[in-house]
């Protein structure tokens, strides 16, 4: 196999000529010699590893590269690092465009009790320093941490204050090998399990070694919630399983990791999971939310919206679950580089204004190039993505309804959780189909109950069994094999205007 030879270009830095063997992939040529990129997943659908070439050597664009670019960008020299191979001596410029940084949300709310409450950190009868515990979310996108005073947490289900003394978060540094489960999945069967392992745990001991020395003194305990896959890649178990039918898991019990921070070992407890896709941070969600107990009354509803859309109901002695993969459509598209709630706002904005019709099809003058407000970019790619993702959230939530033999009427709250919960208009939200018409008045953003979950866990033993127990009778419903998924996930496809009585109406 032939070398070649390429000469790469990149603002403030110095012109290199890398030696490159034919065949090689762009994007991996440009990472493996110090241009980094975190979040491509390497499939051609997120935009962000742009390269541009000079006037000769630009290879034919691929489909990937008419949807990412304009046709004026495609004649400029612009494609798609992970789209194309090494083939002939070439001078390229690299434009990667590094993904929006994340807000990882650490507030939670809408249960009871005042969250987030100040006092006096030293016990006032002693004089002696009140332990604390370190609760931990360990999402896909970010991580997100929480030290809290150990004797609140009980006071908090009294009523009382949880008292909240330092706070972290950060990017989770995974997203280097990509933004989805499934993407960090194929890398650790590819060799990268190690690296994977590495990255994050190195993360996590950052966060907690800055709040350890915030606080001047080592935590009571250490408790940590995250999806089933964060959590086998943490633990360095093998994920294989989790990325082919039937989707078996490892381990969803609770386990303990050791730790080096600082000098120290530490122990950290990683909850219990439910399923393969509904995994510890949504049984803390539930039992944060005081959902799955079986003495609850009446029915409720619990959806977190990430990369992953998990969602729960809990009534009639019954708690069933669900996920629905979402990818990064609720983080905003490619082009667009929004968050994915200010996604929702411009969609509902481009209904109101006809730019989009109640298929989710632009009108012809922008069909090709995208609708532009500002510096945003809103192609027909990312408007798929996100009518699919919605279409999957909303049959998901109504099967679990039917499942349960529960109507609109009948569910009393819907809780949402998650950041991407935390800051959605719902009124927004509804008007595209995210949930059924019916339940929009009944949703509470309830913020990061992973966090809060795993802060309650902790710091209340007696909590554990209840989480273990809900774990345990959980029912998981496989989405694509229920009967009807696919009619109804196709019918929930379009910006369709709902009734209460499910009534279909244009927009």
């Amino acid at each position: 196999m032939s070398e070649k030879k390429i000469t790469v270009r990149q603002e403030g830095k110095e012109d290199k000529v890398l030696d490159a063997p034919e065949g090689a992939v762009f994007l991996q040529l440009l990472k493996r010699n110090g241009y980094p990129l975190v979040c491509c997943s390497g499939k051609g659908t997120c935009g962000r590893c742009r390269i541009r070439f000079g006037q000769k050597g630009a290879p034919l664009p691929a489909p990937a590269d008419r949807i990412a670019f304009t046709p004026e960008e495609l004649r400029g020299g612009l494609r798609l690092a992970c789209m194309h191979r090494v083939r002939q001596d070439c001078c390229l410029q690299v434009e990667f465009v590094e993904s929006r940084p994340v807000e990882a949300v650490t507030a939670h709310k809408g249960a009871t009790g005042n969250i987030n409450g100040r006092g006096q950190e030293e016990c006032p009868v002693t004089d002696r320093p009140v332990p604390y515990l370190i609760a931990v979310d360990l999402g896909t996108t970010t991580i997100a941490m929480q030290a809290v005073e150990l004797p609140s947490v009980k006071e908090w289900q009294q009523g009382g204050e949880l008292l909240i003394r330092g706070e972290y978060s950060c990017m989770n540094p995974q997203r280097e090998w990509g933004s989805d489960v499934l993407s960090r999945i194929q890398a650790a069967a590819q060799g990268q399990a190690g690296a994977l392992t590495e990255s994050v745990r190195e993360g996590i001991a950052e966060g907690i070694g800055r709040l350890v020395r915030e606080r001047g003194r080592a935590p009571a305990c250490i408790w940590l919630a995250g999806n089933t896959a964060m959590e086998h890649l943490l633990m360095g178990l093998d994920t294989a399983a989790l990325g082919r039918y039937p989707f078996t898991p490892v381990s969803l019990e609770e386990m303990e990791l050791k730790l080096l921070t600082g000098g120290t070992q530490l122990r950290i407890g990683l909850l219990p999971g439910i399923s393969a896709f509904v995994g510890a941070d949504i049984a803390a969600g539930l039992l944060a939310c005081g959902l799955g107990k079986g003495t609850e009354e009446g029915c409720r509803l619990f959806i977190d919206l990430g990369t992953n859309g998990e969602m729960a109901i809990a009534g009639k002695g019954r708690l069933l679950c669900t996920a629905a993969a979402a990818g990064p459509a609720f983080e905003g598209g490619a082009a667009a580089n929004v968050p994915g709630t200010d996604m929702l706002a411009l969609l509902a904005e481009m209904l109101d204004q006809g730019i989009i019709d109640e298929t989710g099809l632009l009108e012809d003058a922008y069909f090709e190039h995208g609708w532009q407000k500002g510096r945003i970019r809103i192609t027909q790619q990312d408007i798929r993505a996100l009518q699919m993702a919605k279409a999957a959230v909303c049959a998901g939530v109504e099967l679990l309804m039917e499942a349960l033999g529960a109507q609109e009427d009948d569910v009393d709250q819907v809780c949402l959780a998650g950041g991407f919960g935390y800051y959605l208009d719902v009124e927004k939200a509804a008007r595209i189909g995210l949930f059924p018409a019916g339940l929009a008045g009944k949703v509470t953003a309830v913020g990061n109950t992973s966090l809060l979950g795993a802060c309650l866990y902790g710091g209340d033993p007696s909590l554990r069994e209840i989480t273990q127990a809900l774990c345990r009778r959980a029912e998981v419903l496989n989405l694509a094999e229920q009967p009807g998924f696919e009619a109804r996930y196709l019918s929930r496809i379009h910006f369709k205007k709902e009734t209460k009585n499910d009534e279909i109406s244009d927009y």
